[in-house]
């Protein structure tokens, strides 16, 4: 099930920076009350982070309604289950990050965003996908879920799926392996 394959690879992130006694850094917005955020957002917008579970689950239906486009449970579910920063993940040797949001602020910025990627598949006439991510060998490089199937794939921005990482959400997220990035702030 989904959550428990995102709540697995939390897990194994969080532990994976602890073991290498890395600190979870992330550039912030100083402008928000983010609840992932331990401490003041530095001189250089970053500060230490860690996961936190949303009290109530990000709410999707009035962009669906407005959109006439439901989305994919496990996209739903991926997105309302945790507050985080980005994940730096590997997928078969492939470096990925896999976004996320840190507060109800983020959460309105990236369904604007994922608004502007349906109506740019629908426009293009190609089947509708939601982003997740970002290949890191590439900025237009984007880690999609296939809304009508559920398979996690790639593709470039404008352009179709052009190869499925995995059949399933859940399946991708058991698989993918935690990167530890050290991180070029200090945060005191």
């Amino acid at each position: 099930m989904i959550t428990e394959a995102l709540d697995d690879l939390l897990q194994r992130y969080t532990a994976a920076y602890a073991s290498a006694g890395v600190p979870l850094v992330t550039e912030a917005n100083g402008d928000w009350q983010a609840p992932i955020y331990l401490g003041a957002v530095d001189e250089n917008e970053m500060v230490r982070w860690q996961p936190v579970r949303q009290q109530s689950g990000l709410d999707f239906s009035a962009l669906m309604n407005a959109l006439e486009e439901p989305f994919h449970d496990d996209f739903k579910a991926y997105f309302s289950r945790w507050f985080s920063a980005d994940l730096a993940v590997d997928w078969q040797q492939h470096p990925l990050w896999l976004l996320h949001m840190h507060c109800d602020e983020d959460a309105e910025r990236m369904l604007a965003n994922q608004a502007g990627h349906v109506l740019m598949k629908r426009r293009l006439k190609q089947p509708v996908t939601l982003f997740l991510g970002l290949a890191e060998e590439s900025d237009d490089l984007l880690i999609t879920l296939d809304n009508t199937s559920g398979a996690v794939g790639l593709e470039f921005v404008g352009q179709q799926q052009h190869e499925q990482l995995a059949p399933s959400l859940t399946e991708f997220l058991a698989k993918s392996t935690p990167r530890v990035v050290e991180n070029p702030a200090v945060i005191g």
